[in-house]
């Protein structure tokens, strides 16, 4: 009887060891509101709130990007982002961003934090919360395969920036485009493409991730980066 308890408590015991290694191996980790503060002001990864644009409107946590959970595209748009990135997800509980979190262990990103208890408990531990971001950018243009082609065809170098709405690095380097773009007429072409939209070109010019920079030279790509960048060295690029 003795021998029987023992080897039930051996089974149990091996069970949950490799119930822990499966979620171990499953990529993400359930934090609480002060780690995943840590973690989101570390500078490595990325903020990504899965919620609805009506939850957005009541605020978001500084520096989110932002993917509507129930968006038809939802995994199309997670793809857009950098792979070699920490995810830390949230959502008003903690519901959606856990099923989000597996899809983005799913489609291939390898350290995901999900937030417990989302932006709720994020508020009781009276952690700061910001108002929306995301509004209309008359600077980033759709565009086709065709379009985007006939643009390539000039004596100046081109730089283009590929970009969405919803993400967050994106938004702290519009304005570093723009001021470029204004500083280099007549120098250069300079333009931001929205992939989310333009998902043809996106698809054509292999971008994985966003944003992302590429230099063309009489219509070929000299040059290409991922992630956020430099004013000074956008600059040097371009001259």
């Amino acid at each position: 009887m003795f021998t029987k308890s023992l080897l039930a408590i051996g089974i149990t015991f091996i069970t949950a060891c490799s119930m822990h290694a499966q979620e171990q191996s499953a990529g993400v980790k359930n934090v609480d509101a002060n780690t995943f503060n840590q973690l989101a002001t570390s500078g490595k990864g990325i903020i990504l709130d899965v919620r609805t644009p009506e939850e957005i409107a009541t605020g978001t946590i500084p520096n989110a990007s932002i993917i509507n959970f129930y968006d038809e595209d939802f995994v199309g748009k997670i793809n857009l982002m950098n792979k070699d990135k920490e995810i830390y997800v949230y959502c008003r509980s903690g519901g959606r961003s856990a099923k989000a979190a597996d899809l983005l262990v799913k489609n291939g990103f390898n350290k995901v934090y999900n937030l417990d208890g989302g932006i709720t408990a994020w508020q009781s531990a009276g952690l700061p919360v910001t108002e929306a971001t995301v509004t209309a950018d008359p600077n980033i243009k759709q565009m086709t395969v065709e379009e985007f082609n006939s643009v390539l065809k000039t004596d100046l170098p081109v730089l283009v920036d590929f970009h969405t709405q919803w993400c967050a690095p994106c938004r702290q380097m519009a304005p570093i485009v723009d001021k470029l773009e204004k500083e280099f007429t007549g120098k250069a072409v300079i333009l931001r493409v929205d992939v989310d939209k333009s998902k043809a070109v996106g698809k054509a010019y292999d971008v994985q991730g966003v944003p992302v920079f590429m230099l063309f030279k009489n219509g070929t790509s000299t040059w290409k980066h991922t992630g956020i960048i430099t004013e000074e060295e956008l600059r040097k690029k371009l001259n």
